[in-house]
């Protein structure tokens, strides 16, 4: 089952964190999250990023009024888990 903790998502120092989950699993629950807290919008660019060795997508969207946001999610937990061969 998906955990789903940290902050709001507005810095780095704030993801959302998701954990106990794979990558396909995780990352579906990244745009669960944004419709869940921002009903529809647009994704404008997505972004790894690494800081402090942990790892993290930062989402940029665009919501229905035309606002743009960014989101920051940290995928440390889940990154890469589910393609190992």
């Amino acid at each position: 089952m998906v955990v789903i903790s940290g902050g709001d998502g507005s810095s780095l120092n704030k993801a959302i964190i998701i954990s106990d989950c794979n990558n396909i699993e995780g990352i579906k629950q990244e745009y669960i999250e944004i419709t869940r807290r921002f009903g529809k919008h647009k994704l404008i660019r997505q972004i790894l990023l690494e800081n402090n060795n942990r790892l993290f997508d930062k989402l940029e969207i665009k919501l229905e009024d035309d606002r743009e946001i960014e989101l920051y999610f940290d995928i440390t937990n889940f990154f890469g888990k589910g393609f190992e061969f």
